[in-house]
């Protein structure tokens, strides 16, 4: 069953800058002709599509998965790109300064877009880019390996309640929603575990099944749900506001009794540099539309993961402008 894009139990909720009237001193009509030709006829060359994450992971299944498509629609090759580093940053940083052409697009998403220059002194923020469209959504689940002592998320707790730090849960990169999650749950339920950062859902895989760690609080997707139907990984809680469909007898986390702990759940965009013009973004939204009733797209990420509803460019704006209010005073940015 395909999800509804729906914003969180607490509501995921850039200011504007006025520009001032300036004479178009060097503009000539030819070179405003000229750019109106090359936005008509976008793309015109292969458009590189950044993912701020290791190979490998539901991000990049998700990029490979538009990027054919866009392909076959807009008639260029999307080239993907991973960038892991800085939790992210990196990516972003280098797309936040790409021409604003069309040409540099990233997949835009909770932890990098927005928390990372939230908690790091980095050179941009959800101002410095343009949004597309979404093109999936997946909440964060916790799990234990198929030989864990636990065997529901109360156990999990409640030994993480009497021994405190001492359980240690993965995470996929130290600034996420799965981190900031884990933090809440230590400051507002005294409950402490150790947050191990990974840079992707691979190594969090091979983390648990090495006995590395104790738990995992992954990004859901079919390779989590594979491990999950053949026994190696035990699903304790979803982070989503409602039961996951797919996991109809897993408890959430605020029915375990952590109410507050909803915001889990990744968005993934398509964005691009700040200032990129309608008239392309017009035609990506369009394209990323399309891709997101493809049935090949639906089958290779998921049909539970891709919204059934499409969600443009004013919604992710949204998206990513209310996750940034929500998380604003968790980080004491107020």
């Amino acid at each position: 069953m395909r999800s509804a894009l729906k914003k969180n139990t607490v509501v995921f909720l850039p200011a504007l800058a006025g520009l001032a009237m300036m004479g178009l001193v060097g503009c000539s009509a030819s070179g405003s002709v000229g750019a109106q030709e090359a936005e008509a006829g976008y793309p015109s060359k292969p458009v590189t599509f950044v993912v701020p994450f290791a190979a490998g992971g539901p991000s990049t299944v998700t990029a490979l998965a538009f990027a054919s498509c866009l392909e076959a629609g807009l008639g260029q090759t999307f080239v993907i790109e991973n960038q892991p580093g800085g939790s992210g940053g990196l990516a972003m940083q280098d797309v936040s300064s790409a021409k604003p052409d069309g040409y540099t697009l990233t997949l835009g998403t909770n932890g990098p877009l927005v928390m990372n220059p939230m908690i790091n002194q980095l050179n941009y923020g959800i101002e410095d880019f343009t949004s597309v469209g979404v093109m999936a959504q997946m909440p964060t689940v916790l799990v234990v390996g198929e030989d864990s002592p636990y065997e529901s998320a109360d156990e999990f707790f409640a030994a993480a309640e009497k021994n405190p730090g001492k359980l240690s849960v993965a995470i996929p990169g130290a600034t996420t929603s799965a981190a900031i999650e884990l933090q809440r749950l230590h400051e507002e339920y005294d409950i402490e575990v150790t947050a191990v950062p990974a840079v992707g859902n691979a190594e969090m895989t091979t983390s648990l099944l090495g006995g590395h760690v104790d738990a995992l609080f992954i990004t859901d997707h079919q390779d989590v749900q594979s491990r999950i139907e053949d026994g190696s990984f035990v699903p304790l809680a979803v982070s989503s506001p409602e039961r996951a469909d797919w996991y109809a007898d897993v408890p959430t986390l605020a029915e375990q009794g952590y109410p507050e702990l909803v915001n889990a759940v990744s968005v993934f965009g398509v964005v691009g540099p700040k200032g990129m013009p309608d008239s392309i973004v017009s035609t990506l939204e369009s394209q990323l539309k399309t891709c997101s009733e493809d049935s090949t797209v639906i089958d290779q990420i998921g049909e539970m993961f891709v919204p059934a509803e499409f969600s443009g460019a004013a919604a992710l704006d949204g998206v990513f402008a209310d996750m940034q209010k929500l998380y604003e005073p968790i980080l004491g940015q107020e």
